[in-house]
């Protein structure tokens, strides 16, 4: 009787821990990809909307990376790739062409991260 009640709290608290745990990840998750539009909006300039509109690319995109991450049967490598393509073409949607290049271009360190200078 002990044994059988200590295994269902036993289960119970596991069953608790792994349902808070994804949780957690999502907050931390979605808060890098807020903290990355934050910045490439202050470095490229685009209005509110997009940046909205980015932030749940983006993490949909950290989400969908991390489940891909803890897949013992897909081909990760495969999933990741086809994952970058869907959200360079949702980034493509959202930004305009010049602002794309830009996005793309810090975010692959291909140029420096300074603000947009002003031609006042």
């Amino acid at each position: 009787m002990k044994k059988s009640l200590l295994i269902i709290i036993f289960s119970g608290v596991i069953t608790m821990l792994s349902a808070q745990q994804p949780s957690i990840i999502e907050a931390v998750l979605e808060n890098s990809a807020k903290e990355k539009v934050c910045t490439m909006q202050e470095l490229i300039g685009f209005d509110d909307e997009k940046a909205e509109q980015l932030r749940v690319i983006e993490t949909e995109y950290l989400l969908e990376v991390n489940k891909a991450e803890h897949c013992f049967l897909c081909n990760r490598r495969k999933r990741i790739e086809k994952l970058k393509e869907k959200r360079d073409t949702e980034l493509q949607a959202v930004l305009d062409r010049d602002q794309y290049i830009k996005y793309d271009a810090i975010e692959n360190d291909r140029i420096k991260m300074v603000p947009l200078r002003s031609d006042s």
